[in-house]
């Protein structure tokens, strides 16, 4: 009487010597069925190192791929650098309806009203702040106040 089969062991011992057309033959031929299907194989020690070997080369070609797309990713980091500044510095802009300018501005003092209001180059008032203490001109305004009758 037949025991069952065990996970991993052949049909027969005679089909360890046997090509694998001449196992198929013969497996078809005292089959109940056939059907096409996926199963989990329970590989020799030679087919285990093989896999080994084969997971030492794709992860040496995977460690070659990702020092590679870090070096690409530091390259596009740098190209993105200069037009996200430029991104935010319009974007500012726009969102306070003014920028930021550099150039020489003129400074304009009232003394009357005690503020100091500074122009660009086209005369253009661009900021206006109280007058600082050493700003102030306490002399002039008496000149001013004794000339004027007061």
């Amino acid at each position: 009487m037949n025991q069952g089969f065990t996970i991993g062991e052949h049909y027969s011992e005679a089909f360890k010597s046997m090509q694998q057309k001449e196992v198929v033959d013969n497996l078809e031929g005292i089959c109940y069925m056939k059907k096409e299907g996926g199963y989990t194989k329970i590989l020799t020690q030679d087919e285990l190192a093989e896999r080994k070997s084969r997971l030492a080369e794709v992860a040496i070609a995977l460690a070659r791929i990702e020092e590679k797309k870090k070096e690409y990713m530091d390259e596009i980091k740098e190209m993105l650098t200069e037009p996200k500044a430029d991104y935010s510095e319009l974007l500012t802009t726009i969102k306070h309806k003014t920028e930021r300018c550099d150039g020489m501005l003129y400074m304009i003092d009232e003394q009357e009203i005690g503020m100091m209001y500074s122009f660009d180059n086209n005369g253009v008032c661009v900021d206006a702040r109280p007058l600082l203490p050493n700003e102030k001109q306490t002399k002039l305004r008496t000149i001013n106040m004794v000339s004027n009758g007061e």
